[in-house]
């Protein structure tokens, strides 16, 4: 496979590094920012010629999504913690793979792959995207002390927060890569219409989308009551709301309640975001979770040229600045993010603007092939250091 170089990547004719075999590691079910992070880096790795092999949990639609873009794939049982067949399976999967660094997300990957690298002796990169995937347990700091030799995180808020944990040496052990997205993929232009025909409505109908996980906890229950109680628009606007879970039909009926049911539209989970982006007029990011890191459904919509209202929280901040690239409000202020919805869908050159700006700092600061790049980076290095002593013994 042909290496797609760029001038952040590392080596050069005559002195690049030898292929990497990484294996990346995941047992959740719910397709969540880790999985599409995870899809970006893989493929990524594999176009500048490493080989790459991905453990995911049994009946996981991210398998399908995996393989169609060629990447090899093998569904595992986890079952509980430190389940043995679990172990065992992993262990040969990683040596059948000629693995030499094993990637994982969150605490549950690391009590199976981290006995099952451990006895390969294997280091392995932890990817934690949020604050909250690591907690001051005794499980965690067990599997921290025995299996793994370094943390990744998307954002300087998170690196931050796991400073407070003494136990886990965040200084030495912990670097910050920023998300990262296809700029050519969410292309503003590519898509125009879709969304539109999907839900029968015309180009006059001004849309709010918000795509993320469909839970109080994104702020979603906050999102619907702003839309119902914006002022009285013409056209109406509507909210289309793009992801998957357990609050959807709570949510629906939240709307119903305020009178906005006919203008409230959940399509659950969806690939094709970087169509459907391209009818909206504005894009909501209302998440209530402090520990957030640099959310992708963000990037996402910078990258398609979109205005965007968020809340000041996590790692947003590190993403857009009030009132250059996005409006921002604080988490839970219903009142404040329906006034932010009303100036933009009432201000077009403010929403242009806006869009613009978020355009010119993804392409600066979050094109995907520099997060590859310093990805590969740490990865390199992560197999030059080796497991560490305590991990090791």
């Amino acid at each position: 496979m042909e290496r797609d170089r760029d001038s952040t990547g590392t080596g050069g004719p005559g002195d690049s590094p030898a292929p990497l075999s990484v294996a990346f590691v995941n047992s959740t079910h719910r397709w969540r920012g880790v999985k599409s992070w995870t899809l970006r880096v893989a493929t990524g790795l594999e176009r500048r010629g490493h080989k790459v092999h991905l453990f995911i949990a049994r009946g996981n639609v991210f398998a399908a999504a995996a393989r169609e873009a060629g990447l090899e794939v093998t569904e595992v049982r986890f079952g509980p913690d430190w389940n043995p067949l679990a172990v065992r399976a992993l262990r040969h999967g990683l040596a059948s793979a000629g693995t030499q660094v094993v990637v994982t997300n969150v605490s549950k990957d690391n009590r199976t792959a981290g006995p099952a690298s451990r006895a390969l002796r294997l280091p392995i990169l932890q990817r934690v995207g949020a604050s909250g995937d690591l907690r001051d347990r005794w499980k965690v700091r067990l599997e921290q002390r025995r299996y793994v030799d370094r943390i990744v995180v998307p954002a300087r808020v998170i690196a931050d927060r796991l400073r407070a944990f003494p136990w886990l040496d965040a200084g030495r052990r912990v670097s910050v890569i920023a998300n990262g997205i296809d700029l050519e993929r969410f292309r503003p232009g590519i898509g125009q219409g879709t969304l539109r025909r999907e839900l029968g409505l015309d180009d006059a109908t001004p849309l709010v989308v918000a795509a993320s996980q469909i839970s109080p906890v994104k702020g979603i229950p906050v999102l619907i009551e702003a839309f119902a109680t914006l002022p009285a628009l013409s056209p109406s606007p509507h909210l289309i709301l793009i992801g998957e879970g357990d609050a959807e039909s709570a949510s629906l009926t939240q709307a119903r309640r305020l009178g906005a049911a006919d203008r409230v539209h959940a399509l659950g989970f969806r690939r094709d975001l970087d169509l459907l982006l391209e009818d909206a007029d504005l894009v909501a990011h209302p998440s209530m979770f402090d520990g957030e890191g640099l959310p992708n459904s963000v990037l996402e919509a910078m990258a398609k040229g979109k205005a965007i209202v968020a809340t000041r929280i996590g790692g947003t901040g590190e993403a857009v600045e009030h009132g250059v690239e996005a409006l921002l409000v604080e988490p839970g202020d219903a009142a404040g993010l329906s006034a932010a919805l009303r100036d933009l869908l009432t201000d077009s050159e403010l929403r242009a603007r806006l869009g613009r700006a978020a355009r010119g700092r993804a392409e600066r600061d979050f094109d995907e092939r520099a997060m590859v790049a310093r990805m590969e980076a740490l990865l390199l290095a992560v197999r030059e250091t080796g497991p560490r002593r305590s991990a090791a013994s």
